[in-house]
């Protein structure tokens, strides 16, 4: 409970000053460019951060790791109040691109964490939890931040997200420590080299198609959220359906966490599982892109994050279960890695089709790529590149 109550207040506190730096720099520039360079700044660092922090917790332990990096995002949340009272917008990015390199670094340490808390059998239920907190995130938290910011403005926004990291950090500091050399014992006694652990995971089927599901997942997603606004304007009856539109995923995201609370694939099924639901989402996905109406248009978006969290809690599960003693953290990178990789390139593909593709015509190429691409990985890497890791029972 610690645990998820720690997750929990970062989660939401990170909501509240996305909300609120998207005012704030719409507000102080007066150009829609600050607030695209702000989503730049927020998704860039994530991309090589996970790799990193994978093996900072493999080396030090969970808990040290999640530690360390909420305390320093706590500092740099405060130093906004700072920033944006002088109007320096460049350290506003500048606070943005680091804070969110830390919490990259913390995120294979979540996962990797979790399986110390928890027994085996009791890890679907507990990562469904995870992400059921993280899907409610994503439209209870930006409801809060918004009815917040009209009334007491951005500043005390950015004084409870740094207040949140540090009660973060001191929740986590009483969770039963762990030896912080026995992730790199176990790994040395591994009969293949810790340098290659990322590869050795990507050659396991299962976990190619999680990966592969992750990285589809965060660009489409990516270009979906880069265009709402766009789709609400010209389609949906205003700016103001945007609210709408995020609340179909957030609903969407909870009740595929729920589901996954009560459901979960055997092992054997789970490749198949994790295909079909992010063939489900992306094939969503491309029908927002033709609906003409709210409804319809809050449907797709639920059903599309219905599924993306299911297979989330699943893909987490199945690398949980499939990393070898002293190598949990870099396999848990996989999922971040992959996911935050496609959110990268999709914001580049939303940026780069901008005035060359109307944005449905934008979405429909995007997912019919991803469609090709998991399919690809489905059809021709269902057989192990190598033969698994043996679990040391030393």
């Amino acid at each position: 409970m610690r645990f998820y109550v720690a997750v929990c207040l970062s989660l939401y506190g990170d909501w509240l000053t996305t909300v609120a730096l998207l005012v704030v720099l719409f507000e102080v520039t007066g150009t829609p460019a600050a607030p695209a360079g702000y989503m730049v700044a927020r998704i860039a660092p994530r991309v090589a951060g996970p790799w990193l922090g994978g093996h900072l917790t493999d080396r030090l332990s969970p808990r040290v790791v999640i530690m360390s990096t909420s305390a320093v995002q706590g500092a740099l949340t405060a130093a906004l109040i700072w920033s944006h009272r002088a109007n320096l917008i460049w350290a506003i990015y500048a606070i943005v691109a680091v804070a969110q390199f830390a919490g990259a670094l913390s995120r294979p340490s979540h996962g990797a964490l979790i399986p110390s808390l928890v027994r085996e059998r009791e890890l679907p239920r507990a990562n469904a939890i995870y992400w059921l907190l993280f899907s409610t995130s994503i439209f209870v938290a930006p409801a809060i931040g918004a009815v917040l910011l009209s009334n007491v403005g951005p500043d005390p926004l950015f004084a409870i997200d740094a207040a949140s990291f540090v009660v973060c950090v001191l929740l986590i500091a009483t969770l039963p420590k762990t030896t912080p050399a026995a992730g790199a014992i176990a790994a040395s006694r591994s009969p293949r080299p810790r340098d290659g652990a990322l590869r050795e995971a990507m050659r396991q089927p299962g976990i190619r198609m999680v990966a592969a599901a992750n990285f589809a997942s965060g660009l489409t997603i990516t270009v979906t959220q880069a265009l709402l606004v766009v789709a609400a304007h010209e389609r949906f009856g205003g700016d103001a359906a945007v609210g709408y539109l995020y609340s179909g995923v957030g609903v969407g995201g909870t009740v595929g966490a729920l589901i996954a609370l009560r459901w979960i694939p055997s092992r054997s099924w789970t490749r198949l599982a994790v295909f079909l639901a992010v063939t489900v989402e992306l094939v969503s996905l491309a029908a927002f892109s033709g609906s003409t109406v709210v409804p319809l248009a809050f449907l797709v978006l639920a059903v599309s994050s219905i599924a993306g969290s299911s297979f989330d809690t699943w893909g987490a599960t199945e690398i949980q279960r499939s990393a070898p003693p002293g190598l949990m953290g870099r396999y848990n990178s996989v999922i971040f890695i992959a996911l935050n990789a496609g959110m990268f390139v999709g914001a580049l593909w939303a940026l780069a089709t901008a005035n060359s593709l109307h944005w449905d015509a934008a979405l429909e190429a995007a997912c019919a790529a991803m469609l090709i691409l998991v399919g690809g990985v489905w059809i021709w890497g269902g057989r192990p590149s190598s033969l698994p890791i043996e679990r040391d029972t030393a």
